[in-house]
């Protein structure tokens, strides 16, 4: 004969909360990974490392921005061109300011990545097309009176 033993009310009132601890436990953990991966890929950001730059105390912080990517684009017998991708800067350059920095200097460099050439079609002559991306390098100075909290 088998036997079959029923929980009593308390005992299952008690394993519901068991239950229940475990979830909330797992979800505050899962919670927690993922601010620390979102904190961790913050850093990674020009305004995440100038933030750790103003707390370390430096005084000058450098960054670099792709402003512009261009793809080299070849069609036989047609002829070349460029595919262009621009990103506007400001966006990041004001939140560094925020964190503490006043922009000193920016300047701009292409830095070619290569290039496609084709004889051209029917007549002397290339077809050339370059790839490379403009990159912004801006100096900060620290300043106190931009810091903002966040």
């Amino acid at each position: 004969m088998a036997f079959i033993s029923k929980k009593s009310p308390e005992q299952q009132a008690q394993a519901t909360a068991e239950k229940e601890r475990k979830r909330q436990e797992a979800e505050e953990k899962q919670q927690a990974e993922r601010l620390e991966r979102e904190r961790q890929t913050f850093l990674t950001t020009p305004v995440g490392q100038a933030r750790e730059c103003f707390e370390r105390g430096d005084l000058v912080y450098q960054c670099s921005i792709d402003v512009m990517s261009q793809q080299a684009i070849i069609v036989a017998m047609v002829g070349s061109a460029t595919a262009q991708r621009t990103a506007d800067a400001v966006v990041v350059l004001n939140a560094v300011c925020r964190e503490g920095w006043e922009l000193v200097n920016g300047s701009f460099v292409f830095v070619e990545q290569g290039q496609q050439s084709r004889d051209k079609f029917m007549s002397s002559g290339q077809n050339v097309a370059i790839k490379g991306e403009t990159v912004g390098y801006y100096l900060f100075k620290r300043c106190e009176a931009n810091r903002r909290e966040s």
